[in-house]
């Protein structure tokens, strides 16, 4: 991970281009104000599924259903299916 010290004259488009390859850390005065990471169309693909809201009341259902034992176990599926 690459550190930059973010000031006036600091390039976004420079920044763009570092990032496509590595992991940046800006700083400002010393301090860290955020991290720039690599990102494609298929990381976005997933970003969005992870933060859609059906998706995420989706799992949380699962979630409770497993513990509220309501879940068939993988060890169950197998016994059912005679494997």
């Amino acid at each position: 991970m690459k550190t930059i010290a973010l000031t006036e004259k600091t390039a976004l488009d420079e920044i763009m281009r570092q990032a496509e390859k590595e992991e940046l850390l800006l700083t400002r005065d010393g301090h860290a104000v955020a991290l720039v990471t690599p990102f494609d169309d298929e990381d976005l693909e997933w970003y969005a599924r992870e933060h859609d809201p059906e998706f995420l009341t989706s799992i949380a259902k699962a979630r409770q259903q497993v513990a509220d034992g309501k879940a068939t176990t993988h060890a169950d599926v197998k016994i059912r299916l005679g494997l």
